[in-house]
């Protein structure tokens, strides 16, 4: 439910250290004579998946890979120019050319439309599905010869994995039959990192797949938009990178079986970066630092190298501090892709002439050095005979090592193990020894808006055997149980000689750190110091303890309304460092909303005209100024605030809310008022808590204002928009609900239809809600406060 938050430690589960590798470690490893045969044939087992490199060959798996922004355009049949069946390599001429072995299609912008926003698939995507399954011969029969088929027809040449589409991303991924035997594991994810992380219109759809003994992570994204939102392109894919989860959906399923016990590491987390071999292809939206003619006359002059000076991406990829770190470009040798005019190869001549960029890319990663030299790419190009978009499709032909398992070779492997039980002894063959680089970690100062902060812990193995290792959060002693950490990865597994990293980041979420409710104003408390430890565990080894430290400012962000209705008319920071006495406190009269709110709302309210409020990308730094502004001063911001930012930062202290504007308790009644509507909305806002029904009035009266025909002709919102957005954060699960069964939903796993339409009327009433309040002339409202 939290990504990345190490298990607690003990648990119902883990009474002991041993238990936490009880299900890892077959019973009676050690100090079992009566089955000492069995114990070391166990531990072979386990052992010699670490040494996949000694009984491993390694051969070429021939990729095409294309990704377009559609435009939202239907597609224009056929689409073989998207895919190619055959490739050759540099000085290949002479031999014959090599069947493509994977394809790739990745697409931006299938639909866009605003009915599109609130559901993950529709119908735009069929016909490209159907268009690519017949430009490539594809379908997806999971027969692994092409062979004749029941009936006498014969199997297509490749098999079609199940596509996925997030909104206006679809992926598309095809294996050539005789090579799907080699498959092991598959599935997909999505990521949104639209306003809240919940709109699709930006994000990415990954498919997880084990071929051979390597695994993939495929990816198509579409990032933030706009000249100059590097840094949220960046938070963009490092959103992707670090929530996009393959085994949630694993995980979920097990947990909704109750009779299961429960592993909490049975299913760890396996993000992009957990995978041998990343492949990114999308509009990653990244531009040319240039002046639209100059860039205009380089392009048509073919001096590509000159224009890639000025590519923000090729820059951010030799930034050592951007998460495209040790990624390999495939550096374009062809015009930039963006922006033409529709139906021609002419750069965007609109009025507002729009600086042709390489925003359509490919990118790759291999977490092994080894792979990552044994990459090739044969071709890269654009396909400029395409003109249904404004964008060209970019394709990339290139060769990948795959790790195939050779039997003889893993045969010896197993013979040396062996020898090394008879050598060393069992005991001490299988016992670990590690080393960590430090054990305390000072995170210095953090805050809601001032977080992620990331450090390092090397973990090295000394023994003679793999040192796998579980990192766990020690919960004695420690108040805040170090929900304000997490861990990646959070198991490792060290070859002997060898090292492994574990990154510790920062996180201040309420909703996990539920002790922050203890922490009022005028409690002469302006800093919290946090000291959490975290357990490494080794199996058959030593635990280690890393103790964590940071001091952490009070903030009205991630805050509760009650707690911030006592600050009064003073800053966060001043109310918080303030020593009173607390009953005399609550018995002064509070402000009917809080004035922060209001802050952010008159920013808003003074740009009701400005397009995009609430979905555009903004600049989180920006967004960070804000909410320092508000925690250290009374007095509203300053009048060249940017509305999308303060937008942001108001969804940012909504969603941020430790009990929502809908207290959990009152969920099931809010639903009920939704479904009922007629005056039931209006029953339901009286049983509120008079601070939470004056916010929802209050943010509700906002969306009205903005609403109304003479703003709305222009900024573009509508109430059906709006209620999707903030009913998503207005009227929140009940925390114990949560987790689970939306997460599998939102990973793309299975899930009966009856719990699928449960979830969905949940949604569709709290919108009802919403959108009620949307509608409703305000002299209705009168009197409800």
């Amino acid at each position: 439910m939290f990504p990345g938050l190490p298990p607690a430690f003990p648990n119902r589960e883990w009474r002991s250290v041993e238990d936490i590798f009880h299900r890892g470690t077959p019973s009676g490893l050690i100090g079992s004579s009566s089955s000492a045969s069995t114990a070391a044939e166990a531990w072979m087992q386990k052992e010699i998946g670490h040494y996949e490199a000694n009984y491993t060959t390694v051969e070429d798996l021939n990729v095409c890979v294309t990704t377009f922004n559609v435009g939202c355009k239907k597609p224009t049949l056929p689409l073989t120019s998207l895919v190619c069946l055959t490739s050759r390599g540099d000085g290949d001429e002479g031999t014959p050319a090599r069947p493509t072995d994977l394809i790739v299609v990745g697409l931006q912008e299938v639909d866009m439309s605003a009915a599109a926003l609130f559901k993950q698939e529709t119908e735009a995507s069929a016909p490209w599905i159907v268009g690519l399954n017949a430009a490539i011969g594809a379908d997806s029969s999971n027969t692994t010869t092409t062979s004749s088929l029941p009936g006498g027809t014969e199997a297509s040449p490749y098999y079609a994995f199940p596509p996925k589409q997030l909104v206006g991303l679809l992926l598309c991924v095809f294996i050539r039959r005789p090579l799907l035997s080699a498959v092991t594991e598959f599935s997909v994810a999505t990521v949104a990192t639209g306003a809240l992380g919940t709109m699709g219109n930006k994000g990415a759809v990954g498919l997880h797949l084990v071929l051979h003994r390597t695994s993939f992570c495929i990816l198509t994204a579409h990032l933030a938009a706009g000249q100059l939102n590097v840094s949220k392109r960046n938070d963009d894919i490092n959103t992707i990178f670090k929530s996009m989860d393959f085994n949630a959906a694993r995980r979920a399923e097990m947990q909704m079986n109750a009779n299961l016990s429960r592993d909490e590491l049975a299913f760890a987390e396996l993000c992009p970066r957990d995978h041998d071999v990343i492949i990114v292809a999308g509009d990653l939206n990244y531009r040319l630092g240039l002046p639209y003619e100059t860039a205009v006359q380089l392009a048509k002059a073919g001096r590509f190298g000159d224009l890639l000076q000025y590519d923000q991406l090729t820059q951010e990829m030799q930034n050592p501090h951007t998460p495209w770190m040790n990624f390999i470009p495939f550096t374009p040798t062809h015009m930039p892709t963006y922006r033409f005019d529709l139906g021609t190869d002419v750069y965007d001549t609109s009025e507002k002439r729009r600086i042709p960029s390489y925003t359509d890319r490919i990118c790759v990663w291999s977490r092994r050095k080894s792979m990552e030299s044994r990459i090739r790419l044969d071709r890269l190009s654009a396909i400029m005979d395409v003109r249904s978009s404004d964008h060209k499709p970019v394709q990339a032909l290139a060769r990948f090592p795959v790790c195939v398992e050779v039997k003889a070779r893993k045969a010896q492997v197993m013979s040396s193990l062996r020898q090394k039980i008879t050598t060393l002894g069992l005991a001490q063959a299988s016992s670990a020894r590690i080393t960590l680089s430090t054990s305390r970690l000072n995170f210095q100062g953090q805050s809601f808006h001032h977080c992620g902060t990331q450090e390092t812990v090397t973990v090295q193995n000394n023994g003679d055997c793999v040192a796998v290792v579980r990192v766990v959060r020690q919960l004695e002693g420690d108040y805040s149980e170090g929900t304000w950490l997490r861990a990646t990865p959070q198991e490792l597994a060290i070859l002997p000689g060898e090292s492994g990293d574990v990154i510790i980041e920062t996180v201040i979420n309420p909703r996990c750190m539920l002790w922050l409710a203890t922490w009022r104003p005028y409690q002469g408390r302006s800093r919290v110091g946090l000291n959490s430890v975290l357990l490494f565990c080794c199996r058959n080894g030593p635990v280690q303890a890393v103790e964590c430290l940071c001091v952490l400012s009070p903030s009205v962000f991630g805050n509760g309304l009650d707690s911030i209705a006592l600050l009064q008319d003073k800053p966060c920071i001043e109310a918080y460092a303030e020593k009173a006495d607390f009953e005399e406190v609550v018995r002064r009269v509070r402000p009917h909303v809080p004035k922060e709110l209001w802050y952010l709302a008159h920013v808003i309210a003074q740009h009701p005209h400005e397009a995009g409020l609430f979905t555009r990308s903004t600049n989180k730094e920006v967004c960070g100024h804000i909410m320092e502004l508000l925690d250290t001063t009374n007095a509203p911001l300053p009048s060249d605030t940017d509305a999308h930012c303060a937008a942001e930062c108001l969804l940012a202290f909504l969603s941020g809310l430790v009990e929502p504007v809908v207290p959990f308790e009152h969920y099931a009644a809010a639903l009920a008022a939704g479904r009922a509507k007629g005056k039931a909305p209006l029953q339901f806002v009286r049983q509120l808590p008079t601070m939470h029904a004056n916010v929802w009035l209050y943010v509700l009266s906002l969306l009205n204002f903005l609403l109304r025909p003479v703003h709305s002709r222009d900024n573009g919102l509508d109430a059906n928009l709006l209620a999707h957005i903030f009913s998503a954060i207005l009227i929140v699960r009940p925390i114990e609900a949560q987790g689970a069964i939306p997460l599998l939903l939102q990973q793309g796993g299975g899930v009966d239809q009856q719990m699928r339409q449960r979830l969905q009327q949940e949604s569709d009433d709290a919108k009802a809600l919403v959108e009620y309040f949307l509608s409703t002339p305000p002299s209705m409202l009168a009197g409800v406060e």
